[in-house]
């Protein structure tokens, strides 16, 4: 479903990493780790269609994200991905409905099918009753639920989480890891979790640490 082929990224006269090369399929959850700086981030905005690998490529169900235009890529994010990221980024000013409808809002779809699916994929990570919360009224393990439930709303084929557990306390880390985890499995997504958390990792599939020689297995 996903595959990376010699990526590698630069900054100035600074190699980032080099040569990473990945394969991951539908219902795979793979997990990136290192440490701050090492590139994850840059990683995941490159296969996103975000910047622009120095060299290598990224293909997307068969289909080079790398050579596409920004419109292209802009088309592909919002119809075949989800992201999942550490600060949450549910807008404020939005219920929680709301919040997990947006991405169903931006494709068009009817509001009352729209509406419908929002609060399928609300229930789905246990939030059902919460519809008409606002995100000030949610814990910060509640708010992450939000985001993956509006991440899975519209059945993505590719989820990207960023230390999706960065903001939260030990337990709540975990909840929303096995939710998270879950819920890619479940859906037959290809998911990559990016971390520097070990115990994050854990809960994946594969694990590979990214230096700037590349992906090492774990």
């Amino acid at each position: 479903m996903l595959y990376i082929s010699g990526v590698g990224k630069r900054f100035g006269e600074r190699t980032v990493f080099g040569a990473v090369d990945l394969r991951v399929g539908p219902g795979e959850y793979v997990a990136i780790v290192g440490e701050s700086g090492a590139g994850k981030s840059t990683l995941l905005n490159i296969i996103a269609g975000l910047e622009a690998p120095d060299c290598g490529g990224v293909s997307f169900l068969d289909a080079d994200i790398t050579s596409r235009d920004d419109d292209a890529r802009t088309v592909l994010r919002r119809e075949q991905f989800g992201f999942v990221f550490q600060a949450f980024h549910v807008l404020p000013h939005l219920t929680v409905l709301q919040n997990v409808a947006l991405p169903l809002l931006l494709r068009g779809r009817e509001k009352e099918a729209m509406d419908a699916k929002a609060k399928q994929s609300i229930a789905s990570v246990g939030l059902a009753g919460r519809e008409r919360s606002m995100p000030r009224e949610l814990s910060g393990g509640e708010l992450q639920r939000v985001a993956i439930a509006r991440a899975l709303v519209g059945e993505p084929k590719l989820v990207l989480a960023d230390e999706p557990t960065g903001n939260l306390d030990q337990e709540n880390a975990r909840q929303v890891l096995a939710l998270l985890r879950e819920q890619v499995v479940g859906h037959g997504a290809a998911g990559i979790l990016v971390t520097h958390s070990e115990a994050a990792a854990a809960t994946c599939d594969r694990r590979y640490r990214l230096t700037s020689a590349g992906l090492t297995p774990l």
